[in-house]
């Protein structure tokens, strides 16, 4: 009789799982027209390389300095002769911040895309990690207006040809610090939450209409932003994130993992054991689009919760020390 309550347990359990649980028809590449921003190095020109491998029908990457992107360029369309792809690979100038700026590039990369966006990418984005003591308005002001304004921008620009169409992916840069805010990245992690939580929402609302939202959410990954970053590290940020002797990831690393990401939707793409572990202990509300995550952040929400716990834990000591050293 036991054996009988537990198994009807078990079935009943696996089934509403199975309810809740959103089927996402895998992303086709070889029909997308990307507009990347950040695209000229570090994580977004890694995302840009695999999509050339994905073989997408149109590329654009767009980014501030114009020298960099025609460089970048040239180096993906050196890779997509080497491995065959039929991608056309072009570039445009754009500050994502400026709403005048984000018209002329988008009037420029539907010219070259020949017709409307179904994959926007906003990578742009950086951070200034200092003390909130140490930081100023400017600074806040700066991110935000950047972080989250700019992929703002970008969406009001491009949405409307997605739903339009009928379909669409939209993929926000978020960061493991929007879920597990650390010293140092206080107004950093501000505008990467609100980003988050900006994307759940507008995924809600767009879901039905064939475009969906998803956020990436890089750890420490060695870029040409995260050697800036340093620059300006507090010293108890640059002690948090060197905890247990973690290195970055490297960029290449991350950009697989966001097109494997777009290919298979995850409302959440992340890397590493921790960005594992944070974003199965704080999914919440998110949409599941996996029995079998979904399953396990069930069984394991009461050992995940003591173990962020712990780690936050540990972080409020390394501060404590850091700060508090004579």
């Amino acid at each position: 009789m036991l054996l009988y309550i537990v198994a009807s347990v078990v079935v009943a359990v696996v089934a509403v799982a199975a309810l809740a649980t959103q089927r996402v028809p895998a992303w086709d590449f070889p029909t997308s027209t990307v507009f990347l921003t950040g695209g000229s190095e570090g994580i977004g020109l890694e995302i840009a390389r695999e999509l050339v491998r994905r073989k997408v029908r149109h590329l654009v990457i767009g980014a501030r300095r114009e020298a960099v992107l025609s460089a970048a360029v040239s180096k993906l369309e050196s890779l997509a002769a080497t491995c065959g792809s039929p991608t056309q690979v072009s570039y445009v100038v754009v500050d994502v911040a400026e709403e005048e700026s984000v018209a002329k590039a988008v009037q420029t990369v539907e010219q070259r895309v020949g017709g409307k966006v179904n994959l926007l990418i906003c990578n742009a984005g950086f951070a200034h990690p200092a003390r909130f003591m140490d930081s100023s308005l400017a600074d806040a002001k700066r991110m935000m207006n950047v972080n989250y304004f700019g992929c703002l921008n970008l969406m009001w620009a491009l949405m409307p040809g997605m739903i339009e169409q009928k379909r669409g992916r939209v993929v926000l840069t978020s960061s493991l610090v929007a879920r597990a805010p650390i010293a140092g990245y206080t107004l950093y992690s501000a505008t990467k939450a609100g980003l988050r939580a900006f994307a759940h929402s507008t995924d809600m609302e767009n879901s039905c209409l064939g475009v969906r939202v998803q956020v990436v959410s890089p750890p420490d990954v060695e870029t040409p932003g995260f050697e800036e970053e340093n620059k300006v590290k507090s010293p108890e940020c640059a002690a948090i994130s060197a905890f247990g002797g973690s290195k970055p990831f490297s960029a290449e690393a991350m950009g697989k993992a966001v097109v494997q990401g777009i290919e298979h939707y995850k409302f959440d793409i992340t890397l590493g054991s921790d960005g594992w572990f944070v974003s199965h202990g704080s999914a919440g509300l998110e949409p599941a689009t996996s029995v079998v995550d979904l399953l396990t952040e069930c069984l394991l929400s009461g050992p995940l919760r003591l173990g962020l716990a712990a780690m936050s834990a540990i972080h409020y000591n390394i501060v404590k020390r850091v700060r508090c050293k004579k």
